[in-house]
């Protein structure tokens, strides 16, 4: 990154604006292929392919599209990569067969890497960087929050008729992509080694967390809540899991802003690894049977940790898109192999068991990163 800091809002704004737009085709197949796959043809595990696979292609391209970002510039990378996504919506529309709906899958995976690496470029060249990262966050996820309130709205026109739609209402990504400014990073070329290193200690907290809460915990909440509420049927718990996963968005909204802020306040570093700490706190209270206090308290703060991890992380590099990107891909491996475990543990009776399991092993992984830090421990809880 530049060491000259951008104190404009615009170009971080632009660039989550560009994200938001562009993500309305991937946000309404999530309600709308579980019900209306068989519709299309589609068997369960295609379904499941399908809602996965864009995320597997990430795991394999995000260090080659932020070499591309360095060498091409931001701009123009993420104009390419929003005309991806809304082709990849438009194609939803007329794929008639398999290979048609993994290709669209495909291009909105790499639209995806580029225009999240985008976003996160912006924020952190911005002067007040907590602060630009969670305003960043919350504009991304407000795309797929008004595709999700919309979505019983569109479930009752045709199919080919809703995916034009989205499409052409993604087309103001366009001009928000065209009116970033200018921005190039110093990157190192693509190495297969580099890429199939083992993990830093923070990229395994990335890991490990998207593994329990973007896979694990967002796919199975359904079955806690139906095992550990008193006198609930299945309906209520659907219901209840609904309200929660849409509280998770909610806060990704509210509190990724009001977390920056604190951390231009306070420190990132210090209000990442106090957030940390409570989003463990979190998952203990959830293992120990309290779901739904726990759940509250876990999505609070995980919006917070993924609006500074991009700080965070780019802060302990000499190369910070390369960190972040980097960061990025470990994200996607453990929500995409979370995903996969907790489909298996639907039917499994040691869902909170494998859950306190990781919550243990990623308690012992934070103390260890908390460990590896230059200041002392008594830092992160002197305030002022």
């Amino acid at each position: 990154m530049n060491n000259r800091k951008d104190p404009n809002f615009q170009p971080p704004v632009y660039a989550a604006l560009a994200l938001a737009f562009s993500s309305f085709g991937d946000a309404f197949l999530y309600p709308f292929l579980p019900l209306h796959g068989k519709n299309l043809g589609m068997t369960v595990a295609w379904i499941g392919t399908l809602l996965s696979i864009n995320r597997f292609a990430r795991i394999f391209t995000n260090a080659i599209l932020a070499r591309a970002c360095g060498i091409y510039g931001f701009r123009l990378v993420t104009v390419v990569a929003v005309l991806l996504a809304i082709f990849s919506t438009a194609g939803y529309a007329f794929a008639s067969g398999m290979a048609a709906w993994v290709l669209c899958r495909i291009c909105w995976g790499l639209s995806y890497s580029v225009l999240r690496l985008s976003a996160i470029a912006y924020s952190l060249d911005h002067d007040r960087q907590g602060f630009s990262l969670g305003l960043s966050k919350s504009i991304q996820e407000a795309g797929p929050m008004i595709t999700l309130i919309a979505a019983p709205f569109l479930f009752q026109l045709n199919v080919n008729i809703v995916f034009l739609t989205l499409a052409v209402a993604s087309l103001p990504a366009l001009y928000f992509a065209s009116m970033l400014p200018p921005k190039f990073n110093v990157t190192t070329p693509f190495s297969i080694k580099r890429f199939l290193k083992f993990p830093s200690a923070f990229n395994l907290l990335t890991f490990f967390s998207a593994i329990l809460i973007e896979g694990i915990l967002v796919v199975t909440i359904g079955v806690l809540l139906l095992s550990y509420s008193d006198n609930i049927s299945i309906l209520e718990a659907s219901i209840l899991a609904a309200f929660y996963l849409g509280y998770r968005r909610v806060c990704l909204i509210i509190f990724s802003p009001f977390g920056g802020w604190i951390a231009d306040r306070y420190g990132l570093e210090r209000v990442f690894v106090v957030s940390f700490a409570l989003f463990l706190a979190g998952l203990f209270l959830l293992t120990s049977g309290w779901i739904e206090a726990g759940a509250i308290i876990i999505f609070a703060f995980y919006s917070v940790l993924s609006a500074l991890t991009p700080g965070a992380v780019s802060s302990t590099r000499e190369l910070p898109v390369e960190a972040v990107s980097e960061n990025a891909t470990w994200r996607d491996v453990g929500a995409a192999i979370g995903t996969l475990a907790g489909g298996l543990l639907l039917a499994s009776q040691y869902v909170l068991i494998s859950i306190l399991s990781g919550t243990i092993l990623l308690s012992i992984l934070f103390l260890y990163y908390a460990g590896t830090l230059d200041r002392p421990f008594k830092y992160w809880m002197t305030w002022r």
